[in-house]
């Protein structure tokens, strides 16, 4: 742990009175030289970075060295590099995200008829939505989704029966899921 100061002590600390005075001197003399050296490397998130560099400064403000300026760049160098790794996840996962083939899992996927049964589900009340879910995305059966609801397995099915006849009706009135009618999996 060279150069690591141990945490202070609460006699080291400043006291309230003297943070928001410290901060303000600390601020107002670095400033300009952190973001300087942030604008040299990465013009565009010199300001951002410059500004969680000084949150980080009125946090830690009882762990600033005497020669605060290395610190603060230390701490703006850490925040930007962190800051460019979280895009190239970010970028990674969206191309990868991108490639993704729609969930197989989704059973309105495989159909092409996703934004038609979102719709009719949304039209649904929660009782005869939940029901369906279980059964069709979270593929439980009849025995699991009674545990689930608290209620018997003959309870299951009627419930079933009724909300698949309600969705039906609703997909009716949806020009766009003529298609899942046609393949007869919801009479």
């Amino acid at each position: 742990m060279k150069g690591r100061r141990p945490p202070p002590t609460t006699e080291d600390r400043v006291p309230d009175d003297l943070r928001e005075a410290r901060f303000t001197e600390l601020f107002d003399a670095h400033r300009e030289a952190v973001r300087a050296y942030l604008w040299r490397r990465d013009p565009e998130l010199a300001d951002d970075v410059t500004a969680e560099t000084f949150l980080v400064c009125w946090r830690r403000l009882d762990a600033v060295p005497r020669e605060p300026l290395p610190w603060l760049l230390g701490v703006a160098r850490n925040i930007r590099l962190n800051q460019r790794r979280g895009d190239v996840r970010r970028a990674r996962l969206e191309l990868r995200l991108r490639a993704e083939p729609a969930a197989p899992d989704d059973p309105a996927a495989t159909l092409g008829e996703r934004d038609a049964v979102h719709a009719a589900l949304r039209n649904l009340d929660d009782r005869d939505r939940e029901v369906l879910l279980l059964t069709a995305w979270e593929r439980l059966s009849r025995d699991e989704i009674a545990e689930v609801l608290g209620c018997t397995r003959a309870n299951v099915a009627v419930r079933l029966l009724r909300a698949r006849r309600r969705l039906a009706r609703e997909l009716a009135t949806d020009p766009g899921a003529a298609p899942l009618l046609s393949h007869g999996g919801l009479r």
